[in-house]
């Protein structure tokens, strides 16, 4: 079964524990542990997980020397190489 908990229920429920100070300081810094360990669980994306995105009947009449002579017009180079 899911319910629906607005934040300050939850805090409205808290409060009436009559926490001490400590205790409070407790359960915040476990809330800031959870939420560390899901943002960097979530950070992690890898460029495997774009391979196979382009399908050939995408673009069917676009070949394999025509897609790498678009990409390299559609990038930006310097003409000249800076010496130091």
């Amino acid at each position: 079964m899911k319910a629906t908990i607005s934040l300050e229920a939850i805090l409205n429920l808290i409060n009436k524990f009559s926490l001490s100070a400590n205790n409070k300081r407790w359960i915040a810094e476990k809330l800031m542990e959870e939420a560390q360990k899901e943002e960097a669980e979530a950070v992690h994306v890898s460029a495997s997980n774009f391979y196979g995105i382009w399908k050939d009947e995408d673009y069917p009449d676009l070949s394999p020397d025509k897609m790498a002579k678009e990409l390299r017009a559609s990038r930006k180079f310097r003409k000249e190489i800076p010496t130091f």
